[in-house]
């Protein structure tokens, strides 16, 4: 094991002057495979998913968020949103609560964008020289909330600030996968991860990290309040860190450090480019039964796997069986479509 990753759980770095590899798209239409039932749309060739956008404020000022679960099952379908009952033991110490105001949602707490999300990596791929989120959310900043008249827990991700101007190719107001956003039709758009469920391929979003290298590789907000969070509101995650690197088989933060443009931000013209580490998730919301609790959570407990194997890890009792290692943070991760 990497001490690197186990002292500071970061994530993986990207080598200088690489060669960038073509990526695979899986699938180009979802239909039928959407689990979070409020997406507007899901582009499987540019791997972004749309939703719909929440105004509210923070101190008077206007941000916008979004929601994908409830841990009510009511509210779940209300919102159209991923039933995720688990979120309940999340603990008030990863919790913010909110009111409510003509104007929305009021937050305790927020994310700054304003920070230029940087990435230095070293030779090897891992562990990067240094990394710094673009997006950090504040001492009270979660992303799990508590409404004022709302049953349970709601995942509500502040995913960009202000009244317009939204900058999405260098992420001053905006969080670093956020590619299209429109506050008058109440629309966004992020860019989607991609891995493995069960065999199958699965897209997330990957919207929060409790460490700040984490977040910096996922492209998402540093939230301190989430190492707060219980064990009972958390399922695990594989994470790969020297696995397969050849094209429609590559696997890892190696891979992604050194396959894929990792150093750059998320721009409308490249978000297609922009790469994953095919992850292992251990559960996924039931396409067939919505509404049935099956355990699944989208904060996810990070095990890292220092070497993978030739060939992609796809399911989790694989991953479980080699070895794998607490990386010591979570990672709030919805999950959005089966491919």
């Amino acid at each position: 094991m990497n001490r690197f990753f186990l002292r500071s759980s970061g994530l993986a770095a990207l080598a200088a002057a690489t060669v960038l590899l073509p990526l695979t798209s899986y699938a180009e239409d979802f239909s039928g495979q959407t689990v979070l039932k409020s997406a507007l749309s899901v582009d499987g060739m540019k791997h972004t998913v749309t939703l719909p956008l929440y105004r509210g404020t923070h101190n008077g000022a206007t941000v916008w968020y979004i929601i994908t679960d409830a841990s009510d099952s009511s509210e779940a379908k209300r919102l159209n949103v991923v039933y995720s009952p688990n979120l309940a033991n999340i603990g008030d110490g990863a919790l913010q609560h909110v009111t409510k105001s003509a104007d929305g949602y009021v937050f305790a707490g927020v994310p700054t964008f304003s920070n230029r999300r940087t990435y230095i990596p070293s030779k090897s791929g891992f562990p990067p020289t240094s990394a710094k989120p673009g997006s950090v959310g504040d001492a009270n900043y979660s992303p799990f909330v508590r409404a004022d008249g709302v049953p349970g827990v709601l995942n509500a991700p502040i995913v960009a600030s202000g009244e317009g101007n939204f900058d999405v190719t260098s992420h001053t107001n905006t969080e670093d996968r956020v590619v299209a956003i429109d506050a008058k039709a109440k629309t966004v758009t992020l860019v989607l991860a991609r891995g493995f469920v069960d065999g199958k391929p699965v897209n997330y979003l990957s919207t929060d990290a409790s460490d700040p290298v984490a977040a910096t590789v996922e492209r998402a907000t540093y939230a301190p309040k989430l190492k707060l969070a219980n064990a009972a509101a958390v399922i695990p995650i594989g994470v790969v860190i020297e696995g397969p690197r050849s094209p429609g088989n590559g696997q890892g933060l190696a891979f992604l450090a050194l396959d894929t443009p990792l150093e750059k931000p998320v721009t409308p013209s490249n978000a297609a480019s922009i790469g994953s580490p095919f992850n292992v998730l251990s559960l996924a919301p039931n396409p067939a039964n919505l509404y049935a609790p099956n355990g699944y959570s989208p904060l996810w407990d990070v095990r890292v796997l220092p070497k993978g194997r030739a060939t992609q890890i796809k399911d989790f009792a694989t991953f479980a069986a080699s070895g794998p290692k607490p990386a010591g943070f979570v990672v709030n991760c919805p999950v959005i479509a089966f491919e």
